[in-house]
């Protein structure tokens, strides 16, 4: 084989799919659809793959889907999607799903670890080693690259479900996470702020309590990614992430509650550097996934 390959990208989240197809992502094709069923969002994904490849074959496919996800690589159920609020795609395999169709390897992984690790290495010389990326949307989710690699254990994290301190202001609200109620996602995520007030952050306004709330849970989160995992850098990536003014109050709170604990960052220079949106934009996830498909065929290809 000569040349680069043939790779295809998609995204899945939890309203919308991404599907890209290149041997140069910054050159390839990019279609948006949205997220229906497992068998009508496969099929479109499908149609589009077999449109842009034409008589050609694709020598890789990348994933970086919405979760949970069984990422081990060595499970029978690898690519499958686990216990998820959203309807009839619990035990769906979009990952064994285009194996099958395209006869090519398919690496998947989870939208936040891929959104990480494209943060953390697309088009740098110096890869940021410590990377934490929090996607705040539909649903929380947080992927964490340590030392260049994505961290995975039984599977990837899950610090959208950890328990935060409810604000007093907020005792009533009983959270919309249909498996823990007041979560960080129940409580947080772009549902349950609808479910609050009946619009988005945004269209709230920066004057509106709901700001401040949002930020009071998310500098929690914060604080909690750097006792764990002392990343380099924590970007907030998805939709109400960019709300205006929600990252710098954000960064107010997480400064707050570190209580100059840690010397290093105890500025708001320091949290202002700490805390990012996403260097790539909107691309983040997308890429991470043609950076899944670049591993997928390397493996298929040196092992």
């Amino acid at each position: 084989m000569t040349g680069k390959p043939l790779l295809a990208a998609i995204e899945t989240g939890g309203t919308k799919c991404i599907v890209s197809v290149g041997r140069d992502p910054n050159a390839g094709t990019r279609h948006r659809i949205k997220t229906d069923s497992p068998s009508e969002t496969a099929a479109s994904i499908e149609r589009i793959l077999r449109k842009e490849i034409g008589h050609t074959s694709l020598d890789a496919v990348g994933i970086a889907s919405f979760g949970p996800l069984d990422v081990d690589t060595e499970s029978p159920d690898y690519g499958q999607i686990g216990r998820t609020p959203k309807p009839h795609w619990e035990g769906f395999n979009l990952r064994s799903h285009l194996q099958g169709v395209f006869d090519c390897p398919v690496m998947s992984e989870s939208d936040v670890n891929g959104a990480a690790f494209a943060e953390a290495h697309w088009q740098l010389d110096r890869p940021i080693q410590h990377v934490a990326y929090v996607t705040v949307g539909t649903g929380i989710g947080v992927g964490v690259v340590q030392n260049g690699n994505i961290i995975n254990g039984r599977s990837h994290p899950e610090i959208g479900h950890i328990r935060v301190e409810k604000h007093v202001s907020d005792q009533p609200f009983p959270g919309t996470c249909p498996f823990h109620g007041a979560c960080l996602e129940g409580l947080a995520s772009g549902a349950a702020i609808h479910e609050r007030w009946g619009a988005s952050l945004s269209e709230l306004g920066t004057d509106h309590p709901g700001l401040a709330l949002e930020a009071f849970y998310l500098g929690q989160l914060a604080v909690s990614l750097i006792l764990h995992h002392r990343p380099k850098v924590i970007i907030f990536g998805g939709g109400v992430s960019q709300t205006p003014m929600l990252l710098e109050k954000t960064r107010e709170e997480c400064l707050r509650l570190l209580g100059d604990y840690l010397p290093e960052l105890a500025s708001a220079d320091s949290i202002e550097k700490l805390l990012r949106p996403p260097r790539l934009g909107n691309d983040s996830g997308i890429l991470g996934a043609f950076m899944m498909a670049q591993r997928a065929f390397l493996g298929a290809n040196n092992s």
